[in-house]
């Protein structure tokens, strides 16, 4: 490649990589273990980590958050959020996790709840 083209391809890339749309805080569709739709409860925290409608496969609902929205994983509280989202720790149902993995097969499982290692996640505040 021509040197003088390397710095404007790699200006060009970097800026489609930090201009890049993200679907974070869009409405999705919560799923239970047997792939019914869910309507959140009020007081009650969501987190469906197989949903196709997020690029993170992520969809959240909180009780401040009103409707179901795209969401993903974040380090620990007050860690940065995209789209007005804060870092927040979830209260996560072990019965929902012990029902997926006798759902999916151990690859399925380990795909969809592996990267399950922590419970914080981008939330709305309000």
């Amino acid at each position: 490649m021509n040197p003088r083209l390397r710095t404007p391809i790699a200006l060009l890339l970097l800026c489609t990589l930090a201009c890049a749309r993200t679907d974070l805080g869009s409405t999705c569709h919560l799923q239970d273990a047997a792939g019914a739709e869910i309507t959140p409860q009020p007081g009650r925290e969501y987190l469906y980590l197989g949903s196709s409608e997020c690029g993170s496969f992520a969809c959240l609902a909180t009780s401040a958050s009103g409707a179901p929205y795209c969401s993903q994983p974040c380090a620990s509280p007050g860690a940065s959020c995209p789209a007005g989202l804060t870092c927040a720790s979830l209260s996560l149902s072990t019965g929902y996790l012990a029902a997926m993995q006798r759902r999916l097969s151990a690859q399925e499982y380990q795909a969809l709840f592996g990267q399950l290692g922590s419970t914080f996640y981008c939330v709305r505040t309000q």
